[in-house]
């Protein structure tokens, strides 16, 4: 038997660590949650503070990491950010919460495929292009899933999530159906490909153990759990921790020459070794930590002075952050593709 090309992103046990990590993480707490649901407040919590925030964070180190980032990116820190907060603000007070709500759970779920898609093309590339596997069948597949997920938490039509008003459109149990069939139909065929790739000695190892945990997860996050805050919780610690990885692997990636005189300390925390994997992992928590701290007080506040019930400022401003959040990945990593592509 011929040996496999393995296409890691770094090697193989970081590799393994990333996929394999972020995988049992987001199982174990979903686990504990299925046979403890009075714990999952207290997990929701602990996911938001050290990975939910962290994430977030994660992206003004690429954003704004270095001056020549913070010059590049000018539009998205000074323009973007209170155009999102201003935005969201005059949904939450036009509308109420269950608008912001609404928006923050269907481009949650967009955000979370599109980070997907973008790891899984990075892992095609370091396989050499994987001729041998159609691009937009890949991609039909690896949507395919998430798909039926978010059709069946339509159906199911939830009148709150996360203890918040939520709206979403009515759909039938039967288009339900079909894109179920349809998934497993195209999930089915992936499978069979990647038999034969392993037969013919092709097979992208580090591709194919990322695209299934990606089907994996929204199978069990969207599909196969019924409650909709349970699987968005799974959801959600496995797409904290991986982008939390995915980002201090780019660190330390292109901060591998050194500590670099432009980013003196986050080039310091983006050295190789597990000291200073973990000084990264504290200083970005602490970072977000005071950010949102700030943040939530001053929403607080403002519940407080304006004496309004009708809308949460607390919510209002957490939402903005996320929504300029999904902006930013969507552009910042594109611009990095785009450069590659262009060399």
């Amino acid at each position: 038997m011929r040996a496999v090309t393995a296409g890691w992103l770094e090697n193989r046990n970081l590799d393994l660590a990333f996929i394999g990590g972020c995988l049992l993480l987001a199982s174990l707490t979903v686990g504990i949650v299925l046979a403890r649901p009075d714990l999952f407040v207290h997990l929701m919590l602990i996911d938001i503070w050290l990975l939910g925030y962290h994430h977030v964070i994660s992206t003004y180190t690429k954003m704004a990491g270095t001056a020549q980032d913070r010059k590049n990116n000018v539009t998205l820190i000074w323009v973007w950010l209170p155009l999102m907060v201003g935005l969201t603000l005059a949904l939450g007070l036009s509308y109420g919460t269950i608008v912001v709500v609404t928006v923050y759970f269907f481009w949650q779920w967009f955000h979370y495929v599109r980070q997907s898609w973008g790891i899984a093309q990075r892992y095609r590339r370091k396989a050499g292009g994987m001729p041998w596997d159609n691009e937009r069948l890949s991609e039909i597949t690896l949507w395919s899933i998430p798909v039926w997920g978010i059709l069946n938490r339509c159906y199911q039509q939830p009148e709150t999530f996360l203890t918040l008003p939520i709206w979403t459109p009515a759909v039938p149990l039967l288009m339900v159906q079909v894109a179920g069939v349809i998934s497993i139909a195209l999930v089915a065929w992936w499978v069979v490909t990647r038999l034969r790739a392993w037969q013919r000695g092709e097979l992208a190892l580090g591709h194919t153990l990322f695209m299934a945990t990606h089907m994996g997860v929204f199978l069990c996050g969207y599909v196969l759990i019924d409650n909709i805050n349970t699987g968005w919780l799974m959801a959600n610690v496995w797409h904290n921790s991986q982008y939390i990885f995915f980002v201090w692997l780019h660190n330390r990636q292109r901060f591998a020459s050194g500590v670099s005189p432009e980013a003196p300390r986050l080039s310091w925390l983006s050295q190789p070794g597990p000291e200073r994997a973990f000084a990264y992992f504290v200083v970005c928590v602490g970072l977000s930590s005071i950010a949102y701290v700030t943040l939530h007080t001053v929403g607080a506040e403002l519940n407080q002075v304006t004496q309004t019930t009708a809308v949460s400022f607390v919510v209002i401003f957490s939402m903005a952050i996320n929504f300029h959040h999904y902006v930013v990945d969507g552009i910042i990593w594109k611009r990095r593709r785009e450069a590659a592509l262009a060399k």
